[in-house]
């Protein structure tokens, strides 16, 4: 077994281990990043089954290239910005069906998105302008309060607090409480400006207003955008800053262990090589990353550890799972009219914005009637980098659960993945006269996948449920990468919000309290 030693180790090569060991890596600490897998950037990745190439989890994020945009500074900081091709999406989705029955599209600026809705919703111009203009306030209220810390301007962050205001009042409050507030009834608008809750949760009367407003308004203020060459070019990108700066990225390699001191600290971590399980490792670190939900890190600690872990995290509340259902194509959708890069269908059978998550336990059952929510994402709406040529990718996407696929048998599970696959394909071809002569492959991901792929419990991709905060603004934001483990960090989606932005959010806190923790060890 061979001993070595380096100032942060980071377990898992997510966004958020990613984005954590490279800002360190970069600010000049020694990083050893170790993943299980065989290839980078777990959720941001694209794989291949068979001839057909598949984008992980990535639909779209928002425009990097904003600089109020979450992940701009990141990326300007690490000299990456520009080196990736951000493809603007278009609107930020159209959605039909449900209660907003005759397609919409929301467009991208704040301006424009008040204008289609305004539109559309004449009678509640009012309301609709308020609202958009709280979550703008929200949204730049957020940033300059970022932009106050990192210059340590006393005028931003007075400005700052003042722009706050909005998020101030409505900061225990739920996304259904606030549009119950400003809509009540219009449920039609309630859809047109949350059809995309999917990206962050599964119920909008448990949704934390203020996820939503900063969330929703920087894809609004942004713009959608699609990655060129898929979202492996990110996590590409990042990897390199972390070897560039003489770190070290290693695949294969599965940490078994996280090794505390005496006094409580995170001292060293154990990793095999994952197929054997032979080849042991010791790496003493200053601090660990971890990119990887608490219960896992928890598992890889002794006991007294373990426990102060459990009591921190264990009852806070998962996030939705999702699943996946991705076909190969011989042409672009747009031969059978699909054109538009994002379209989120919603039942006709639902007649309420709180029912948005009624559907999460569908595929419990075999299918019956019409499908759940769900969205069509068309990466060939843009170009992509990656579906130029045949096999083209078309996924449909919608709320699971891991519940939903326990306790049965290989073969049943087969059974009802090609059964939801046919419903899937069927509704394409109502809607798209032609798409199923177009199929050449399809494969089915579910609830069961996230969670063995992911390793992240109960399929969980957004970490923890983005519930609303139980305690005022004075108590500051309720989600932090800390653990009670000194040394140890989330630097994941469990250590903030949701999605790209959140790990990668997730992983610059966490780099910034440890680089916090390195700087006083090395003055000490």
């Amino acid at each position: 077994m061979t001993d070595k030693k380096f100032d942060a180790v980071v377990i898992g090569s997510g966004l958020g281990g990613l984005t954590a060991g490279a800002l360190l890596a970069h600010a000049g600490y020694s990083v050893c990043l170790l993943e299980r897998n065989f290839s980078l950037g777990g959720a941001a990745s694209v794989y291949k089954v068979g001839d057909l190439s598949i984008e992980a989890s990535l639909h779209q994020t928002s425009d990097a290239r904003n600089p109020r945009d979450v992940k701009h500074d990141i990326l300007s900081q690490l000299g990456i910005l520009n080196e990736i091709e951000w493809q603007p999406t278009g609107p930020l989705y159209k959605v039909r069906g449900g209660p907003i029955g005759e397609a919409f599209e929301l467009p991208c600026g704040f301006e424009a998105a008040y204008e289609a809705l305004a539109a559309r919703f004449p009678d509640k111009r009012a309301a609709i302008k308020r609202f958009l203009g709280e979550v703008e306030q929200i949204h730049d209220a957020i940033w300059t309060l970022k932009q106050a810390r990192a210059e340590g301007s006393l005028a931003k962050f007075t400005r700052g607090l003042w722009e706050v205001a909005p998020a101030a009042a409505g900061w225990q409050n739920s996304l259904d409480e606030i549009f119950t507030r400003d809509f009540a009834g219009a449920e039609g608008l309630k859809c047109a400006l949350g059809a995309n809750l999917a990206y962050y949760g599964d119920d909008p009367r448990n949704l934390w207003w203020i996820f939503y407003a900063l969330a929703q308004g920087g894809y609004i203020a942004s713009g959608g955008a699609y990655i060129k060459g898929g979202s492996r070019q990110l996590s590409l990108k990042l990897a390199k800053v972390i070897t560039k700066s003489g770190g070290v990225v290693r695949m294969g390699r599965l940490v078994t262990k996280i090794e505390t001191d005496a006094e409580g600290n995170a001292v060293a971590i154990r990793h095999v090589a994952r197929r054997a399980g032979d080849n042991e490792e010791r790496v003493e670190a200053r601090v660990v990353m971890a990119n990887c939900a608490p219960s896992v890190a928890a598992a890889m600690m002794d006991a007294p550890a373990r426990a102060k872990m459990e009591e921190a995290f264990g009852a806070r509340r998962l996030s939705t799972s999702l699943f996946s259902a991705n076909f190969g194509l011989s042409a672009k959708p747009s031969t059978v009219g699909l054109k538009d890069f994002s379209t989120i269908v919603m039942p006709d059978g639902m007649q309420r914005f709180d029912q948005y998550g009624d559907g999460a336990s569908a595929m419990a059952d075999v299918p019956k009637g019409e499908l759940p929510l769900h969205t069509i994402a068309n990466f060939t709406a843009v170009d992509s980098g990656l579906w130029d040529e045949p096999p083209i990718l078309l996924s449909v996407l919608g709320l699971d659960r891991l519940d939903n696929w326990k306790g049965m048998s290989k073969e049943t599970a087969l059974e009802r993945r090609e059964r939801w696959l046919d419903a899937i394909q069927a509704s394409l071809e109502r809607d798209y006269p032609g798409f199923s002569k177009l199929v050449t492959s399809r494969m089915l991901l579910n609830a069961f996948s996230m969670s063995s792929y992911l390793n992240t419990p109960e399929g969980a991709v957004y970490g923890f449920a983005a519930l609303p905060a139980e305690e005022p603004i004075l108590s500051g934001f309720p989600r932090t990468p800390a653990t009670p483990i000194q040394g140890l960090y989330l630097a994941s989606a469990f250590g903030g919000e949701h999605g790209f932005n959140g790990a990668m959010l997730s992983g610059a806190e966490a780099a910034r309290m440890a680089e916090r923790r390195l700087s006083a060890g090395a003055e000490g």
